[in-house]
């Protein structure tokens, strides 16, 4: 029987969202995160269910063996090593455009953790998203970071102009590109790819262009797939017949995406691949739909092919997105939809994303992001809906962003 248990966690920060999840040797699910603050750095955090995730205790301070707390900023990723202890991926960063990758490690269930230990010793800046890393059948940690070429971040994206409208791109003034950090010995030493996974179409001819925010998971035949954002309308894929040691180039596939970061993991009950991922498509994008649409597929052939479509949230009843052209996909201003008709859920959050998936039991636990609602006086005019009143009825108020929990079967996914 299919199980629903939805909840809506809002705490400190935007942050959570970019959190992590993992079961525990006693059954307990422990839900790591950090502030998002880089400077000064401060205290990673975890909250703790006892009940599969229908709720969750106050959330308390991660700590180092001498009692000080483990510090970072955000985008966390738990792990089970082979030899049965915790491992914790996080960002980190020592000034505005320093940001690193570290490593830590608990013997205890988590109750105390080594000293972070930075992965990435070069000069550029290198990121990972939440619940991207894995531990290879070998006990390979493989942990799939991006980086970018271009200027420093720009703090207002360029937008260009079309249709008389203004529109902007994701990945605005620089090039993204992936690769992996590794580790054979339980994170006291770490290797790094030999080259740089980015999207160059036709061999380069049609141009080059990003491949951020990467994800992987091992096949059957031991070679792994590792999936990453593009602002190309649909996700790429890149392989690796060496545990994550060389990438190849990376090819379309056929899931229509927004620019954002997909979960990708393998269901332990049935060994099929599942993805959870934003599909939107050109028109919406364009028109300011954002991330409204969060929708899960599985794959019986090692991701070649993807079915059994299904939204964990959309405004609208529609579950899948035939794939466009792959190019560039300009991004609108957020907005709710004029089509009231179609997309009745409306007015609603614009924005789930970043999923972390932890599987227990015959239960799978998706817990991700909610924000985003666009113009205020547009809710106001069009919808007759107060902005305020609106968040208090969501469970969003006062900080307008939360997590909501999804507890369902592994059923569900194939029904």
């Amino acid at each position: 029987m299919t199980e629903y248990v939805n909840e809506i966690v809002n705490w400190d920060t935007i942050s959570q969202r970019y959190g992590d999840v993992i079961v525990l040797k006693d059954g307990r699910l422990m839900w790591a995160w950090g502030s998002g603050q880089g400077d000064p750095l401060l205290p990673f955090k975890a909250n703790y269910s006892d009940d599969d995730g229908e709720t969750w205790g106050e959330a308390s301070m991660l700590e180092l063996a001498d009692g000080s707390p483990l510090l970072g900023v955000m985008d966390t990723n738990l792990l089970r090593l082979k030899s049965g202890a915790l491992g914790l991926v996080q960002r980190s960063s020592s000034g505005e455009y320093d940001v690193g990758i570290s490593f830590s490690k608990s013997e205890d269930e988590g109750e105390t953790w080594t000293a972070p230990l930075r992965l990435s010793p070069e000069v550029r800046s290198v990121f990972a998203s939440n619940d991207r890393s894995l531990v290879l059948n070998d006990g390979r940690i493989v942990v799939p970071v991006y980086g970018s070429l271009g200027p420093k971040p720009l703090s207002n994206p360029k937008r260009a102009t079309r249709f008389g409208q203004e529109f902007s791109n994701a990945a605005a003034g620089s090039v993204r590109f992936s690769y992996v950090y590794y580790s054979d010995d339980e994170g006291e030493t770490w290797g790094q790819s030999s080259n740089q996974a980015f999207v160059a179409l036709d061999q380069g001819v049609g141009g080059s262009y990003s491949f951020g925010e990467p994800t992987a998971v091992e096949l059957n035949d031991g070679r792994l797939l590792m999936m990453g954002r593009t602002g190309l309308g649909r996700f790429f894929q890149t392989f690796s017949e060496n545990r994550g040691e060389t990438w190849t180039n990376p090819e379309p596939t056929d899931l229509a995406c927004y620019p954002s970061p997909c979960g990708l993991k393998r269901i332990p009950g049935t060994g099929d691949l599942l993805v959870v991922w934003n599909q939107i498509s050109r028109w919406e994008s364009m028109t300011g739909l954002y991330r409204h649409r969060l929708t899960c597929a599985i794959s019986k052939d090692e991701g070649q092919t993807w079915e059994n479509h299904k939204n964990l949230e959309s405004l609208d009843d529609i579950s899948y997105i035939e794939p466009d052209h792959v190019g560039m996909v300009p991004i609108g201003k957020y907005a709710q939809p004029v089509d009231r008709q179609r997309y009745h859920r409306a007015p609603g959050p614009l924005r789930f994303d970043y999923p972390s998936v932890v599987f227990k039991d015959d239960k799978v636990i998706v817990i991700y992001g909610m924000s985003v609602f666009g113009d205020r006086s547009v809710l106001a005019d069009t919808y007759g809906v107060d902005y305020d009143e609106l968040m208090a009825q969501l469970g969003l108020a006062p900080h307008d962003v939360g997590n909501k929990i999804r507890v369902l079967s592994t059923d569900w996914f194939y029904e």
